[in-house]
């Protein structure tokens, strides 16, 4: 029998039909949505994103319908549907996004874009991560209750955190914020001082949602399955560098247990990238053996390690990488699939080719880059720049966890 999707991308690409109602179809009232039906909801909604003119709609829709153009994959899942007007939910429509982690906030952040669907870039460079604050306090957790015991119409939304005669209850809201809530207040009372070094912390799930259950707005359905299991191991990484600061490997760790805990909607798994200095020698053999043979033929993966998986790792270059590292890098990649080099100057100079038109004024700004004075070198060129703008410029060298 003919499909929709056969005729539309042909009878050779038999993966197109569970692809698209896996990933890009919404479930409507009368079932899932055809082809030809996200089409319109999505270009409708750029229509009024951008206020597109009615002859840009026509080219749009022409060039979709014929599959030479397609917008992201997150703006086909979602574009043009109530959910992502609230402007706490734009990002959803991204596929990857990269933050500099630098605060408590910015890991939670993560594990919120994750939940929407978005790919999700961590930049751990020290001047970043060594602004957080050290683990102060041991955790002893303990979840309690089992996820959907309390009544749809009875759930809380929101997480809420008490403390009730020395033992702290952690009470996991049903819902995006819910989750990354409690996520986020977990870290945070570890990076606390208190009178006991050691908490006693009830996280109380009965509220979430249970697998199955269809989620409001977003679509697809819920998957707590590895919610329970996300705060002892979070606890755990966290109690092992009780009185010091996270290093980069504990924070991907930390980050990739989120992920990892996250499948958006049972629809998209989470893609992640994390980028540390050419110079973190522990961040770079983070990945090495990471995989054991205990017998011929079968493999395990070191379980504390497990979630570094969720993730590429690459190192960041703020030197151009000779012959050799590069050699080298290349043979670590056969061996353990990692060891990805890149030259920050270079990711620079294209992020900001607007100020760099050709290839010589872009040789003289990787010099300078490679010297230490990229930012001295825009500002010296263009000094009505504001500092803002230049302190995000020389920043933009982000990968993209989806496509690496």
């Amino acid at each position: 029998m003919m499909t929709e999707l056969s005729v539309i991308f042909g009878e050779k690409t038999p993966t197109a039909n569970p692809v698209f109602y896996r990933s890009y179809s919404q479930r409507t009232p009368t079932g899932r949505e055809s082809f030809a039906e996200v089409s319109k909801r999505t270009i409708r909604g750029l229509q009024e994103l951008g206020n597109l003119l009615d002859e840009e709609v026509a080219l749009i829709t022409k060039m979709q319908i014929q599959l030479k153009t397609l917008p992201s994959g997150r703006w086909l899942w979602i574009g043009g549907t109530p959910w992502v007007k609230n402007p706490k939910n734009y990002s959803g429509a991204y596929n990857c996004t990269s933050t500099n982690i630098e605060d408590l906030r910015s890991i939670a952040l993560l594990m919120d874009l994750a939940m929407m669907g978005s790919g999700t870039g961590a930049v751990l460079e020290p001047e970043y991560i060594n602004k957080l604050p050290p683990v102060q306090t041991k955790l002893k957790v303990q979840v309690v209750g089992e996820i959907g015991d309390i009544e749809p119409n009875h759930r809380q939304e929101h997480t809420t955190l008490i403390e009730d005669g020395g033992v702290w209850i952690l009470t996991v809201g049903d819902s995006r914020e819910g989750w990354v809530d409690a996520y986020y207040e977990l870290i945070n009372l570890s990076m606390n001082k208190f009178e006991n070094p050691t908490l006693n912390v009830l996280v109380d799930v009965r509220n979430v949602r249970p697998t199955g259950e269809p989620l409001k707005g977003f679509g697809g359905i819920a998957n707590p399955v590895k919610l329970v299991d996300l705060f002892y191991r979070v606890s755990a990484i966290l109690n092992k560098a009780n009185g010091r600061q996270l290093n980069s490997v504990e924070l991907c760790l930390l980050i990739g247990e989120a992920a990892s805990t996250i499948v958006a909607g049972n629809l998209r798994r989470s893609a992640g990238m994390r980028q540390a200095p050419f110079s973190d020698l522990l961040f770079a053999d983070s990945k090495t053996n990471l995989w054991e043979e205990y017998e011929p033929g079968n493999w395990r993966i070191d379980p504390e390690r497990d979630a570094l998986r969720m993730a590429n790792h690459s190192r960041v270059c703020h030197q151009k990488p000779t012959r050799d590292e590069c050699i080298e890098a290349v043979r670590q990649q056969y061996y353990s699939g990692e060891g990805a080099i890149q030259w920050a100057g270079e990711a620079v100079a294209r992020a900001s080719c607007d100020l760099i038109p050709d290839k010589e004024t872009k040789r003289d700004f990787l010099k300078a880059y490679n010297q230490g004075r990229a930012k001295q070198w825009i500002s010296d060129r263009h000094p009505s720049m504001p500092q803002l703008e230049l302190d995000h410029r020389v920043q933009r060298y982000g990968l993209n966890p989806c496509g690496k």
